[in-house]
């Protein structure tokens, strides 16, 4: 799932996925209502974040979504990238922090790597009694 506000960012963001993913996009929200209707809905197992939304703050959606599915993976990237922002959304349970302005091409690259280790999870052998 892609929660941002800015919608030229969501494009940036949902065609680097594309181009460069094996994962799949299921859900985009620019608020954070949207993001947690999305989230409830639709489970994702990774959410690409930006901490300023347009009706509040992105670690609202990070602490709800970490509370109830811990297992998500949440890729924080947003231009608010001081420490103190850093030092918030990892204490939430942030598995990622990126600064948009420098380190778009780290999302793609998370997500192959969390798609090959769950394709390689999924691909062990079954061992039966």
């Amino acid at each position: 799932m892609l929660v941002d506000d800015s919608v030229p960012v969501r494009q940036r963001v949902r065609s680097l996925i594309e181009e460069s993913c094996q994962a799949e996009l299921v859900a985009e929200a620019s608020s954070v209502a949207e993001a947690l209707v999305f989230f409830h809905a639709r489970r994702p197992d990774a959410v690409v974040l930006d901490l300023q939304l347009s009706d509040g703050d992105g670690c609202d959606v990070l602490s709800v979504i970490k509370r109830i599915h811990p297992d998500c993976v949440v890729i924080v990237l947003t231009a608010f990238s001081a420490m103190e922002d850093r030092i918030r959304c990892f204490e939430l349970g942030a598995d990622f922090f990126y600064d948009k302005t420098m380190e778009f091409e780290r999302v793609p690259e998370v997500l192959n790597r969390l798609t090959a280790a769950r394709t390689a999870c999924d691909a062990k052998p079954q061992v039966h009694p």
